[in-house]
């Protein structure tokens, strides 16, 4: 800082005052700039700490497809860990346990609640959805959200065909298998996890029950049958059996099955 001094022929005294009291000026201006680089510094260091204290944004691992029919959905998601270091998970695992992550979620801008991965939202109405997840710190601190969008579609029901012509049947043959064609009249594929025949009316004096073995195909939950959107699929197929009838050999007068005619029933279950 540098003062020009107006003085002329003044004594000694009088001018070393005058410099010492610029002088003092001087510092006092340097003190307080530096106090407020200071402060500006410490709340940079604070909003950064604040910003690590805020979870990460999750990521799905699953999802529905962009088009789905039904009234369930289900989702997977999980946060990155911020290192690849091992994390212990357990008591004696090299230090103490960590506390599972906490995440929220809410459905069609409601409410934030408490949910876990896998997720599944179900009784959905036909129409346009969206879940957002958020992930939560130790003290409760919600982070970003990550969000996903998906048309949910009133299903149809498949169809099923039977291909098959009459057959002969003899007391106590293997079951005879009944070629079907399943057709799928949704927009989008869908997966048969039951097949099954019943018999829908039998000759009279030969009841169903207990002359006719009925076997259903050979698809479950756990190994369904897909049918693509608007296609159909045949059985028996080189991997899936059809449905199949036999005649039992009984040690009861069947004569009244001889010659008859069976109706038959297919009923089956799906979800897209």
């Amino acid at each position: 800082m540098f003062f020009r001094l107006g003085l002329s022929g003044g004594s000694r005294a009088v001018r070393a005052l005058a410099v010492l009291t610029a002088s003092i000026a001087c510092f006092g201006a340097v003190a307080y700039s530096a106090a407020l680089r200071g402060g500006r510094g410490a709340k940079g260091r604070a909003d950064a700490k604040a910003k690590q204290t805020r979870p990460p944004r999750p990521r799905f691992i699953e999802t529905p497809s962009s088009t789905t029919i039904g009234g369930e959905v289900r989702f997977r998601f999980h946060v990155a860990p911020r290192s690849q270091s091992p994390v212990p998970t357990r008591p004696g695992a090299g230090g103490q346990p960590t506390a599972a992550r906490r995440f929220q979620c809410r459905l069609d801008g409601g409410e934030w609640t408490a949910c876990i991965s896998p997720h599944v939202e179900a009784g959905l109405v036909p129409g346009d959805h969206a879940l957002a997840v958020r992930a939560l710190s130790p003290r409760g601190r919600p982070g970003h959200a990550a969000s996903l969008s998906w048309q949910q579609l009133e299903p149809k029901p498949f169809s099923i065909e039977s291909r098959g012509t009459s057959e002969e049947m003899l007391p106590g043959e293997a079951p005879q298998p009944l070629p079907v064609l399943i057709v799928n009249h949704n927009p989008v594929p869908i997966e048969v996890t039951r097949l099954a025949v019943a018999v829908a009316e039998g000759p009279p004096g030969c009841p169903s029950e207990p002359n006719f073995e009925l076997v259903p195909a050979s698809i479950s939950p756990s190994s369904p049958l897909a049918v693509p959107a608007g296609g159909s699929v045949g059985l028996p197929s080189s991997t899936v059996s059809a449905p199949a009838i036999a005649l039992r050999n009984l040690p009861v007068n069947q004569d009244a099955c001889q010659g008859a005619r069976v109706r038959l029933a297919f009923s089956g279950e799906a979800h897209g």
